[in-house]
């Protein structure tokens, strides 16, 4: 069994060089980069053959483990390792002694062994070259680099972080490029103009999202606005949260400044009910109860919600981690079976709380960019009905990005910038 080791600029000429040599079915030992460029050392298949010997079962074929940075195939297959090899018996006796056999079962666990050994090398063979690959293109556009730390600083996800600043001009100086990354965010983050905000077309309005995120305090905003402009009459107020104490009389204390009666319902009778009770109001709105996105209920608050002039508007909370915030996405925005809408998500739009508690602000936008949610209104404070405005999606984008997060631990440094972005999907529209 003989190493040979490869040398060259990029891993794709280092490759090209394996399977010219040693050819298609050449594998991989190990590879790193260098001050020079990329070393690879690898294998011949043949060698592979004569190490474990005639006697090895048929060889398992594995498919072809591709690096997306250097997109040249490269085939690695391996063979099963023979049987455990039993030394020659010194016939001391008369007494004939039986060999032992390889049962099925032994083989079968062997081949299974070999496959995920062989699954493991391809695995780390693509994180490998991917790597290389990435970081060497960051040295080639550091300011490209630079963009992309600062958008994982502020909060954005590596899917987004990476599909925009890989779209990024080549032609262009620092300045210009922060307001090309910013113009391409604020492009894609769709936010509700003040002449079609809901205090101005009316209309039923439920606010839905997890425990704590701010419901009835930005219900109670929303319907003071209405209240200055239109007046209480065009007004009414529905609670679904009979769970938690001193939920309604929250809300009926708001109710009782504005001078709005509040209905208080507990099932799609009720609902109904109250909806025809206050048909003819300028503005409805809903308040619910809260419930964690993991939890079983959210599909049944779902389907009490399930009225056709019933619009659901999701609360984000921008202090929540971008995961987070995916999931409660992703339960806010099942859409029963019985329920037939257009609406991407079941969702007519979110509505994002809490931004004076949150040291980064991207996360949010984020959420809001890759699911395409409107952003009707952003709260920063409990104060009613102050601390509520429509927002701008200019404001929004530069905002995040003066959050940048910068002196705490979770900060990326430039060795682990490659690791955080690699294998990301790109998914915003540039």
């Amino acid at each position: 069994m003989k190493l040979r080791k490869f040398f060259g600029l990029t891993s794709r000429s280092v490759l090209e060089q394996v399977r010219a040599e040693l050819g298609a079915d050449a594998v991989i030992v190990a590879n790193h980069a260098t001050s020079d460029g990329v070393e690879v050392t690898a294998l011949a298949s043949e060698a592979i053959d004569s190490l474990l010997g005639s006697a090895a079962p048929a060889p398992v074929a594995v498919e072809e483990a591709t690096s997306e940075a250097a997109d040249v195939p490269m085939a690695v297959r391996r063979r099963a390792e023979p049987a455990k090899w039993t030394p020659p018996l010194v016939d001391e006796s008369p007494a004939p002694v039986p060999l032992p056999s390889t049962t099925s079962s032994e083989t079968a666990e062997t081949l299974s062994a070999v496959r995920a050994e062989v699954a493991a090398m391809r695995e780390m063979i693509e994180q490998r070259f991917a790597l290389m690959s990435f970081s060497e293109s960051l040295r080639r556009r550091p300011l490209a680099a630079r963009l992309t730390r600062d958008l994982l600083a502020a909060g954005f996800s590596p899917a987004l972080a990476r599909s925009v600043t890989e779209r990024l001009p080549d032609d262009v100086n620092a300045d210009q490029a922060r307001d090309w990354v910013q113009r391409v965010l604020a492009r894609n983050l769709a936010c509700i103009e003040t002449s079609d905000e809901i205090i101005a077309r009316g209309g039923v309005y439920a606010l839905v999202g997890p425990t704590g995120v701010g419901k009835t305090t930005t219900t109670a905003k929303l319907a003071a606005r209405c209240a200055v402009r239109y007046g209480a009459h065009r007004l009414a107020l529905i609670t679904t949260d009979s769970f938690r104490i001193g939920a309604q009389d929250q809300l009926r204390i708001y109710a009782k400044i504005l001078g709005v009666a509040v209905h208080s319902i507990s099932d799609r009778h009720d609902l109904r009910q109250a909806l025809d009770a206050v048909r003819g109001r300028h503005l409805v709105l809903i308040d619910t109860v809260g419930m964690g996105q993991r939890d079983a209920r959210v599909a049944e608050q779902a389907m009490l919600l399930a009225q056709p002039e019933i619009r659901r508007l999701l609360l984000l909370n921008a202090a929540a981690q971008g995961e987070t915030l995916d999931e409660v996405v992703d339960a806010y925005g099942r859409v029963p079976e019985s329920i037939d809408t257009s609406v991407k998500h079941g969702l007519a739009g979110c509505i994002i709380t809490k931004q004076d508690e949150a040291s980064r602000q991207g996360a949010a936008l984020d959420v809001a960019i890759r699911h395409r949610l409107p952003v009707h209104y952003v709260t920063s404070g409990q104060r009613v009905p102050e601390d509520i405005f429509v927002p701008s999606a200019e404001l929004l984008v530069d905002r995040s990005l003066r959050s940048s997060g910068k002196g705490s631990p979770f900060a990326l440094g430039d060795d682990d910038l490659a690791l955080a972005i690699h294998g990301a999907a790109g998914v915003a529209h540039a």
